[in-house]
């Protein structure tokens, strides 16, 4: 038994030193991860190669056009920088968002916000005047069924006129919230249908100038429509008396802000994308004639109102300056590659790593700035759509920040800076 054993296990030959069979599976393995470096690498060079043939492929979500801006302002003279941006106190930070607008009436403050509301705020109690549109509200897609309020008056018989650029033009009750709708954005004007509805000014006999700043973009749009410098923007006239609304100017990038003259001899009107300040004559000799007054504003304007010194004072989204990086003047004159960036980049993600600097000033009547006001940090205020100035107290809009801007500037005037 013993031996039968003892036989058993001769036939089971083991080679000592042999380790060839333990091999087998290492070099399978090794073989295997060199197969996956080599499709890595390949998937790489793929991708290196076609990225920009993709990229090249790809139509541009913007046509855009060429245009030049002169060489931004030197930041000297009423152009020095201060400091009294700075001064000014955040109110009702965190309760509001996006006060485009704002309108002052004694101790009653009117806004319209992010989310399709016409606010009203009455010795620091925020209530919800009004809502033009329908919900659901907030997001992208919402925005245009939701509505957003952007420019808005109080007439002299006390009722609030509101522009939503989707929804068209608003009479609002202040006491009751009831509202009206004077103008529907959804019929066309001289054959096209407004799609940026934006800013307004009244006149005395109730005549009402708005902007319409594109008939190709909306307000969700707003960066495409900087971005290709087209032209469809334009100014539109409300008639009280036939209710009917007409074009009076037409051909301009991004109308927007827009203010008659004391007078009401004329339109200050704002064309963000070119950076200047236009003036057109409705009464006198040059009636009828649109002229350049400031070429060369110190920033990106949104709304122009009435100062109480005399002026206008204008929001600065952006700033431009001398020796300075301006995206919009950079990419003015290369339409190719604000065509690439906006096929690449969003422009919310650039728009991020820009330099914040709050300014607002103020012009005359022939468009020449007269005055200044800085938040060089942009830590308190870092952009402006609007100020609405009551006796030298200044409230500054925003269209997107969490709170109101205000400011005493009365305190300040003489304070060397």
């Amino acid at each position: 038994m013993n031996q039968g054993r003892s036989d058993v296990r001769q036939r089971r030959p083991v080679y000592k030193g042999d380790n060839s069979y333990q091999d087998e599976p290492k070099k399978s393995r090794a073989h295997s991860s060199d197969k996956w470096k080599s499709a890595a690498c390949i998937a790489l060079l793929l991708a290196f190669i076609l990225t920009p043939v993709v990229i090249l492929l790809t139509p541009s979500p913007i046509d855009p056009v060429y245009f030049t801006l002169p060489e931004p302002p030197e930041f000297e003279g009423v152009l020095e920088p201060n400091n009294l941006l700075q001064k000014s106190e955040r109110i009702f930070e965190n309760e509001i968002s996006g006060p485009e607008s704002i309108v002052v009436d004694g101790d009653h403050i009117y806004t319209g916000t992010a989310d399709g509301k016409i606010l009203h705020i009455y010795k620091g109690e925020i209530s919800v005047l009004a809502k033009l549109g329908k919900g659901p509200c907030g997001g992208f897609d919402n925005e245009p069924t939701c509505g957003r309020p952007l420019g808005m008056r109080l007439t002299k018989e006390g009722y609030l006129i509101v522009i939503d650029t989707y929804l068209g033009l608003f009479k609002v009750n202040v006491a009751t919230g009831d509202h009206y709708q004077l103008y529907s954005a959804e019929i066309p004007v001289n054959g096209k249908r407004p799609r940026f509805l934006n800013d307004l000014t009244i006149a005395e006999d109730g005549t009402i100038y708005m902007t319409d700043s594109s008939t190709k973009w909306d307000r969700r749009h707003n960066r495409h429509q900087i971005m290709e410098g087209e032209v469809s923007g334009r100014v539109l006239i409300y008639d009280p008396k036939s209710q009917e609304v007409t074009e009076l100017i037409n051909s301009m990038s991004f109308a927007n802000g827009i203010q008659l003259t004391r007078s009401e001899e004329a339109l200050l009107i704002c064309e963000t994308t070119r950076a200047r300040l236009l003036k057109y004559h409705l009464k006198g000799p040059k009636k009828g004639s649109l002229e350049v007054i400031n070429n060369n504003l110190p920033g990106i304007p949104d709304n122009i109102r009435r100062s109480s010194t005399g002026g206008y004072w204008i929001g600065m989204a952006l700033i431009r300056k001398k020796n300075k990086i301006s995206f919009i003047d950079y990419c003015a004159e290369k339409p190719w590659l604000r065509a690439l960036i906006m096929k690449v980049v969003s422009m919310d993600l650039v728009l991020q790593y820009l330099p914040k600097y709050g300014l607002v000033v103020e012009v005359n009547e022939e468009g020449k700035v007269i005055q200044s006001l800085h938040d060089p940090t942009g830590q308190v205020i870092p952009a402006v759509s609007e100020v609405e100035d009551k006796d030298g107290v200044l409230y500054f809009g925003s269209y997107n920040l969490p709170y109101l801007g205000r400011l005493y500037l009365q305190r300040y005037k003489k304070t060397k800076h």
